[in-house]
């Protein structure tokens, strides 16, 4: 067991699935584009959000200038699933 062992796609998002409990309508997120990826991993992380138990209602993408590099992201804000 290294720190580098993958989780199965299916694995639900832990903060998510801890805004959850608490009894949170909203969650926000921001998910940093991984180099290399078509999609810069976007999918994979909605897919562990929805996991938990929210819905996407809204996406936002946006590119910053960090040390002369773009890093693209996106800002991402879910609901609760049972409440949409």
């Amino acid at each position: 067991m290294g720190i580098f062992r993958r989780r199965p796609a299916d694995a639900a998002d832990k903060a998510a699935t801890k805004a959850r409990e608490r009894g949170d309508t909203v969650y926000v997120r921001v998910v940093h584009a991984i180099p290399g990826r078509q999609d810069g991993g976007l999918a994979q992380a909605i897919m562990r959000i929805e996991a938990a138990g929210w819905k996407l209602d809204h996406q936002q993408e946006g590119v910053r200038i960090d040390h002369g590099y773009r890093q693209r992201y996106w800002s991402l804000t879910f609901r609760a699933a049972d409440t949409a």
